[in-house]
Order: structure tokens, then C-alpha cells, then sequence
């Protein structure tokens, strides 16, 4: 239906999804709201063009088996009227499955006592929960141009895990080509001042520490991913600093997960495509192409290196160049 911009897929406890903007912030707007932003023909932001929205979610589950295994369990819409707004799921998902004397769930949603043989085996009674968005415009606009527009909602569960849902949309008819769609994501994965320790015995691009990850998705958009250590994307001299000015070098490495290959040195002029591949839909099982890179960023340094104590930071900057 008009409106419907996808389904959110979630795994995991019972949580609470909390939207918020994390794009372009309008400016003059009336309202705490979400807003399209105006994208000139250089991929700028316009933040003073803008067309107000609010979204309507449900929530849904999908049991683990059976005819029936779509279970609208919320039986009603919750509306998301401002940023910051919030929808709450009761229920858990996943394919976990609980100790024997422990109680859990049959395949189709039954809750008893699992005793080892018997069906109560699953711990949450659903295999996913989806939630349904639909995005609902309202009246509110500032200095509306022919054009596209762009927004980027941060839905984030209480658990810790989150999703980027970029959305655009268009006004008129644009004379220029709408920019690439596409899902990119870059996450840091390992805690905040961990100890050298971790990093000291890690020697070799074989043996690197992974400390994020990179993921890319497009169905239209094929890219290439390199990495670099200056914002121009010409440099691979990686340096950890501390606030009294020491410093020491380390050596990236990227393990692509999809497709899989081994862990490679990543220098200035190292590229990593992106590769079209076949993504099942968990929902009804139905393939869809789409263009694919993720992996794992990681770092190694030199054998017998003994930096002075102190706290030490770095910054390593991700390039993505659309192919045409």
C-alpha cells in the first residue's frame, strides 16, 4: 500500500524499538517530527527544504513451523509521532532453545515443559518479529523544491542492536538521476581502552584483531570499499597517538565474510567490490539479487612493540565509489 517502506526483522529478548533521526536535521520546523530533506544534484543537503512525516509500526511475529506461522500478536498500530518515539515487543525470537525441566515453546507458539524429547524445545515462541512501517506525510513543508529527498531513522533496541532505515522519495520531476540506494554500515566491535595487551601478540595479517565491522548492501548499486588513515583516502600510515604526542604504527587488514576469503593487508590502493549474490527472504523464502560486501576490519602490529603508557587513539576512514 502507498506508504509502506518495509519490514524490520529482529531477533533477540523482548526489547523495545526506539526510532530517531540520525540524518540531516530540518531546520525552522515546527514540530518534533521526522522530515525528508531536500538532496541537490551534488548529493548536498538542503536542510531548509523539507516535507514533514510520521510513521505507523506493527508488530508481528513468525513462529518457528506451521500453515499458520504468521501471527499478528500486537493486533493493533502504534503510531511513532515524533522522533524519539517507541514501540514495544513483548515477546522474544530466535532459534535458542531452553534446558531440559526448563518451560519454552512448541514450534507453534504452545508453552509447557520441555523434559528433552517433547516439542516445548524453543525459548522464544516466535522464529522472527518483524515490524511493518508505513510512512505518513503530513501537511508541514518548507520551500518544497523539484527534486529528491533523503532520511535516515535510527531504529535501535533496548538490547543494543540497531538498523539504519534510509528512506528517499522525490518531488516533481528531477532533471538529474536520483542518488544510489543502498544499506552501509560501519560498527565498532571491540571496547572502548582495551588493553594493548590484546593487540601486542597480534603480529600478522593471519592473526589480526578484529575490532569492527563493514557491511554494504545495494539492489541497484554495485561499489568498491577501500579503507585509507587520511580523510583524502591517499595514505595507509596508521597511527595510534596519545595526548602527550607519542605515537606508534599498526596495519590494517580486511577479512571479507561475503564473499568469504581470507584476511588481506590493506594499503592506500587496496579495493574490496562488492559481489551480486542470492539473499533468501526469512519471511517467505523468496530470493532477491543484491550486491554484497561484509566483513571484518582488523589490526596487527610489529613484533616486540612496547609503547609508552597512556591512552591512544586512532581514526580510520571507509571510502565507498558507486560504480556507474
Amino acid at each position: 500500500m502507498s506508504g509502506f517502506v518495509g519490514r524490520i526483522l529482529y531477533t533477540g529478548p523482548p526489547t523495545t524499538m526506539i526510532f530517531s533521526n540520525s540524518g540531516p536535521v530540518a531546520s525552522r520546523t515546527m514540530n518534533n517530527r521526522f522530515y525528508f530533506t531536500y538532496l541537490d544534484s551534488n548529493g548536498t543537503s538542503n536542510t531548509n527544504s523539507w516535507k514533514e512525516f510520521f510513521l505507523v509500526v506493527r508488530a508481528k511475529g513468525m513462529r518457528h513451523e506451521g500453515a499458520d506461522a504468521q501471527h499478528d500478536f500486537s493486533q493493533v498500530n502504534t503510531v511513532i509521532a515524533n522522533e524519539g518515539g517507541s514501540v514495544s515487543i513483548p515477546y522474544g525470537a530466535g532459534s535458542e532453545r531452553v534446558e531440559v525441566g526448563q518451560v519454552g515453546y512448541a514450534s507453534s507458539g504452545e508453552q509447557g515443559v520441555y523434559d528433552g524429547s517433547n516439542r516445548y524445545a524453543y525459548l522464544y515462541p516466535y522464529r522472527h518479529i518483524w515490524v511493518d512501517v508505513t510512512v505518513i506525510r503530513t501537511y508541514a513543508s518548507r520551500r518544497l523544491k523539484t527534486g529528491y529527498y533523503e532520511s535516515h531513522i535510527m531504529v535501535s533496541a533496548t538490547g543494543g542492536s540497531s538498523y539504519l532505515l534510509q528512506l528517499a522519495g522525490k518531488y516533481g520531476y528531477p532533471w538529474y538521476s536520483a542518488p544510489p540506494s543502498f544499506y552501509f554500515k560501519l560498527e565498532k566491535t571491540i571496547e572502548d581502552h582495551f588493553p594493548f595487551s590484546l593487540l601486542q601478540t597480534k603480529n600478522s595479517v593471519a592473526d589480526a584483531l578484529a575490532v569492527g565491522t563493514c557491511t554494504y548492501h545495494s539492489e541497484e548499486t554495485a561499489a568498491t570499499i577501500r579503507f585509507s588513515s587520511d580523510r583524502e583516502g591517499t595514505s595507509d600510515l596508521y597511527l595510534l597517538r596519545s595526548s602527550s604526542g607519542e605515537f606508534f604504527r599498526y596495519y590494517l587488514a580486511f577479512q571479507s565474510t561475503n564473499p568469504s576469503s581470507a584476511a588481506v593487508a590493506v594499503t592506500a590502493s587496496t579495493r574490496f567490490p562488492t559481489t551480486l549474490c542470492s539473499i533468501h527472504s526469512v519471511i517467505d523464502g523468496s530470493l532477491h539479487q543484491m550486491h554484497v560486501l561484509e566483513g571484518m576490519i582488523k589490526m596487527y602490529v610489529p613484533a616486540h612493540m612496547y609503547p609508552l603508557a597512556g591512552n591512544y587513539t586512532t581514526t580510520i576512514y571507509c571510502h565507498v565509489t558507486h560504480e556507474e
